[in-house]
Formats: C-alpha cells, sequence, structure tokens
C-alpha cells in the first residue's frame, strides 16, 4: 500500500508521541504536506548540506530529524539564508521534513535508553521523570557490571564508541559503579545528577564551570559529545519506523543517513 507523509508521522507518534516533548520544543512535521507521498525515508540528526544531497541522491521523500529545522519563530523566510535555501530545496524537490526531539529522548526505548546499552549501563530508572509519564523523562540513572575508576570508564567508553577524544573532569581514581547519563546537552540536568546518588554523569557540551562544580562535590563528568551521544539512535530509529510502517501494510523504505559527521574535527 502507498504511504503518505501523514502515515509516516502516525508511525513516528506511536514510537515518541508529541506529548512527551518538552514545552520549549518544536517536533512534528516541519516541512510539506501530510498528503505527500512517501516512499522512502532516511533518519539524520541535523539538516546538513551532507544530508540534503545524501537525500537528493537516495530520491528520499521524507526525512525524520532529531534536531529540528525550524526551532525559533521564522520572522522571513530569506532564502539567502541557510534554513530559508533548505527550505527552498526541500520545497522545490517535494521532500518533507518531519522531527522527534526531546520526545524521542524521553520515551522509553529513546536516545537515553539506547545511550545506555552502549555504555552498559542497566537496571535503569529516569533521571528527570515527567509529571504526566514517571516511567519517560530525560536521562537516566543506572549501574555498571563491574565497579572501575573515572579514568577506567572514560578509557573504556571512547573504545567501546570509536570516539577520536574524550573529556573527563573529577579524580581520575574516582571509584564508580552507579551511573546518571543524559543525551545531547545535558548541563541543565546537573543538579538531578547531583541528586542522583550516582558518581559519574556522562553527557555531551559540559562547560568549565560545570566541571569545576562536579570536581568540587568529589564526582566525575564524562563529556562524550553532542553529536556521538545522539547519532547513535539513527539506526534504532530507521528500523522501528520500518517496523511500524510495515506492520500497517505500508511499503516505504527507511534508512538512516550514511554522510552525516560531528561537525567538531580534531588535529
Amino acid at each position: 500500500m502507498d504511504a503518505t507523509v501523514n502515515d509516516v508521522l502516525m508511525a513516528l507518534e506511536t514510537i515518541a508521541p508529541a506529548a512527551l516533548a518538552e514545552s520549549w520544543d518544536n517536533v512534528g512535521l516541519q516541512v510539506g504536506s501530510r498528503q505527500w507521498p512517501v516512499k522512502r525515508v532516511l533518519t539524520a540528526l541535523d539538516l546538513t548540506p551532507e544530508v540534503m544531497a545524501e537525500a537528493r541522491h537516495r530520491q528520499a521523500d521524507a526525512l525524520v530529524m532529531h534536531h529540528p529545522l525550524i526551532f525559533s519563530p521564522l520572522r522571513a523566510v530569506d532564502l539567502d539564508t541557510p534554513v530559508g535555501g533548505c527550505l527552498q530545496e526541500l520545497l522545490h524537490h517535494q521532500i518533507a521534513v518531519m522531527s522527534a526531539h526531546t520526545n524521542l529522548d524521553s520515551v522509553t526505548g529513546g536516545v537515553n535508553d539506547v545511550l545506555a546499552s552502549h555504555l552498559k549501563v542497566d537496571h535503569l530508572t529516569v533521571l528527570q521523570p515527567l509529571a504526566a509519564q514517571p516511567n519517560c523523562g530525560l536521562g537516566r540513572v543506572g549501574s555498571l557490571p563491574d565497579r572501575t575508576t573515572l579514568a577506567d570508564l572514560a578509557v573504556a567508553i571512547k573504545s567501546r564508541m570509536v570516539l577520536p577524544h574524550i573529556r573527563y573532569a573529577g579524580n581520575p581514581h574516582l571509584s564508580i559503579q552507579r551511573v546518571a547519563l543524559c543525551s545531547g546537552s545535558g548541563s541543565g540536568l546537573l543538579d538531578a545528577f547531583f541528586a542522583s546518588g550516582a558518581q559519574v554523569y556522562i553527557t555531551g557540551d559540559v562547560r568549565y564551570h560545570e566541571a569545576r562544580e562536579v570536581e568540587a562535590r568529589g564526582l566525575g563528568v564524562i563529556d562524550i559529545g553532542h553529536y556521538e551521544s545522539e547519532h547513535i539512535i539513527l539506526e534504532s530509529l530507521a528500523k522501528q519506523l520500518a517496523d511500524q510502517l510495515a506492520a500497517g501494510g505500508l511499503d516505504v523504505a527507511v534508512a538512516a543517513c550514511l554522510n552525516e559527521q560531528a561537525p567538531f574535527k580534531t588535529v
């Protein structure tokens, strides 16, 4: 059966309900018509030129992004700006864009649970539960299978996630077994980490003074990078979407973008 953008949106809603998104977020349909036909879907974090080129090369009809293309209200559609240029190209080639952001972070089986699996953290609870659904929310807290040190954990994560570099703050010999984590930029959940009983916080985008505060409290923080902590969801999201659409009898090919790269390079 032929599918439409609306079918993809309904499948996405099943995977990551929009009601789980933070109030400041912008999720769901960003560009396009719910009536447009869809045969191929790509998942990606950001709508970069590389992602756009791959979408056109692979003749994708829809992009399911983690980060919203349109986040702040647009005051004008200026085609000479990056967002305006994207909008022009998307509409010209009839490629729809939709976003699952903090709802995908919060939902069970979403970004934070996939990150916890990569880090081998289990017995999970939610770091900052949603009032309406305490089993969902931002971040996770759990345990490592074996006690280790902060320095050894950082090295293990760097190897396991094939990271070009890793940053950590705290006593290298700090004994670690209980872990808090948050995909993306988790600085806003530092107080939740301090109250969690975890010895280390694994996230991205940790700033200098935040690292100093963690250090002063005798705890540890490991910064694995914003992109690196979220890119791992793309294959899982593509599979979940493919399964949902197939269950509805819809013939849609879904895949993760292959050419997306982190913005930062190391030398």
